[in-house]
């Protein structure tokens, strides 16, 4: 059976066999690398080749990366002290990487990551792969 669907940076570099867009970000980048791409969709290095490859933009480690978010589904919602915890760790670690913008590939991280952030009153912009290569692209 051929797969019908593919996450953005699987279709990009898989695919489309594209690692450069010609992107230029002139900000300092940190990943979040979300546990349903690592563990189950098998995203490892796709979203780092397209990374490595726009100009401008220093990337620059998150620390503990691998680690959750808490978010998680219902998780957030049945657990949500531990979710809590565990997002406000995540989004301390944002912090340390010292990054202006910290991007993902799973909305749901995304989105928790950036409520902590905005909640705690911490400047770091939150935003998809896709919309960083498209301002990037765009010049926007």
């Amino acid at each position: 059976m051929q797969r019908k669907s593919y996450e953005f940076s699987q279709f990009m570099v898989q695919v489309l066999g594209v690692t450069d867009l010609g992107a230029v970000f002139p900000h300092k980048v940190t990943y979040h690398p979300s546990c349903h791409g690592t563990r189950i969709l098998g995203i490892r290095d796709e979203p780092m080749l397209l990374m490595q490859n726009v100009k401008a933009m220093e990337l620059v480690p998150l620390p503990f990366a691998e680690d959750c978010c808490g978010f998680g589904g219902t998780f957030a919602v049945k657990m949500s002290d531990i979710s809590g915890a565990m997002v406000t760790e995540k989004s301390d670690h944002v912090l340390e990487s010292e990054a202006e913008v910290l991007t993902g590939l799973d909305m749901g991280c995304l989105m928790n990551i950036a409520g902590n952030l905005r909640y705690r009153h911490k400047p770091v912009r939150v935003m998809h792969l896709a919309e960083l290569l498209y301002e990037g692209v765009s010049g926007q």
